[in-house]
């Protein structure tokens, strides 16, 4: 796009392009969820992406694939509840046609001869799907079947040293709670608000207190050094990886530690454990988190004792959903050893206070005056996303 200028916001008819969305979509692999969002076999999650609804589902085969939510015969929904477990067949509560959980191919079709399944046309009646490749315990899927991997072979790479201590990707965990809201906002300026903390001290009272100041907006102060320094000695006794890696040499993924307060024990506005049952590597709890980002539309953030992702998909070009879970160890005892109130406050409030500013960036976007404005040295992580955006969605 010609109007275009790096370092500036994206022009307006860029960030209402839905078609632009869709090719980004295609070119590129988006996050969708986790192993430990369905961590047993006939766990299902669904999500909508456009005009389409889908779910990821565990297989009694031990794969986890995504198939539309869209019955072959008349196209009513299959899967009705946002989570949960399938029986042993996915059975349409319209005219009651079956298919299979290992793949989506048709087993019966009422009204139809015995034989129908079987048939060249009844063979073609099967769920539709798209690709979803594993890394690390972390689910991508993308549009295009054909989808280019080599980004996931390099995220797959920068992430290994911190993802496999957890060990998402070999079970051992479950879904805590899971929740999606229904945005009035461009699903881009969601992101773009995710890649950028100047807004924080104002608008986060509350999770910024659980971090120094200088945490997230590039500052340095002799305080922050020095809780830096010591939880990188911790860090490293512990045999954790810690130094950033800001999209480089990928441009799909960033990773970094953090310190908390050191009265915080996990990402709780008390600063009490979010859960009893210790995670991963950890056999105490850590005042840290692991944070990553993905292009084009995820963070994830690690503690010692619970896995809270984020991810937001678009559904227009003025409207989006946003996801979250909380992932905890798949012993872990709702009401003994967690509590779902507790553990998701922070995440819940701040999403919110989230939502308000993205739907007012989207309603100031929209107007007649709208023009790109420029953005901040400690943006520049808004500035790589547009960037990254503009050159993966043209046409």
């Amino acid at each position: 796009m010609e109007n275009y200028i790096s370092g500036m916001g994206l022009p307006q008819e860029a960030i209402f392009d839905l078609d632009r969305a869709k090719r980004l979509y295609s070119k590129k692999w988006f996050f969708a969820g986790t192993r430990g969002d369905v961590p047993k076999p006939r766990d299902y999650l669904k999500f909508s992406l456009f005009d389409d609804e889908y779910f990821l589902l565990h297989g009694t085969d031990g794969v986890i694939r995504c198939m539309a939510n869209r019955c072959a015969h008349q196209s009513a929904r299959l899967l009705r509840e946002t989570h949960g477990t399938c029986p042993p067949m996915i059975m349409c509560p319209n005219h009651q046609w079956v298919y299979e959980l290992n793949g989506g191919r048709l087993l019966n079709a009422p009204g139809f001869a015995p034989d129908f399944p079987g048939s060249e046309l009844g063979q073609s009646m099967h769920l539709d799907s798209l690709p979803v490749v594993e890394v690390h315990g972390l689910l991508f899927a993308s549009l295009d079947p054909e989808c280019d991997r080599s980004d996931l072979e390099e995220i797959e790479k920068i992430i290994a040293p911190y993802a496999a201590p957890f060990g998402l990707q070999n079970g051992g965990y479950k879904l805590a709670y899971h929740e999606c809201e229904i945005v009035d906002a461009s699903w881009f300026l969601v992101m773009i608000n995710n890649r950028e903390c100047c807004h924080c001290n104002m608008n986060h009272q509350g999770l910024v207190k659980l971090f120094d100041p200088s945490s997230f907006n590039g500052a340095q102060s002799p305080a922050y050094e020095q809780l830096f320094a010591r939880a990188v000695q911790r860090w490293e006794s512990l045999g954790l990886a810690w130094q950033e890696q800001a999209f480089s040499p990928n441009d799909c993924c960033r990773v970094a530690r953090y310190p908390m307060q050191e009265n915080f024990q996990s990402i709780t506005f008390d600063g009490k454990p979010a859960s009893k049952k210790l995670i991963g590597p950890f056999k105490d709890y850590d005042q840290s988190t692991l944070s990553m980002w993905f292009n084009p539309n995820a963070w994830i953030h690690f503690t010692s004792d619970h896995i809270a992702t984020n991810w937001v998909l678009p559904l227009g070009s003025d409207k989006c959903a946003l996801y979250t879970s909380w992932i905890v160890r798949e012993d872990a005892v709702e009401g003994v050893d967690y509590h779902p109130e507790h553990m998701k406050e922070v995440w819940q409030v701040t999403n919110a206070e989230d939502v308000a500013l993205c739907q007012s960036m989207t309603a100031g976007a929209k107007s007649a005056f709208y023009r790109p404005g420029p953005f901040a040295k400690d943006e520049k992580f808004c500035v790589q996303l547009s960037d990254w955006y503009m050159e993966h969605s043209a046409g």
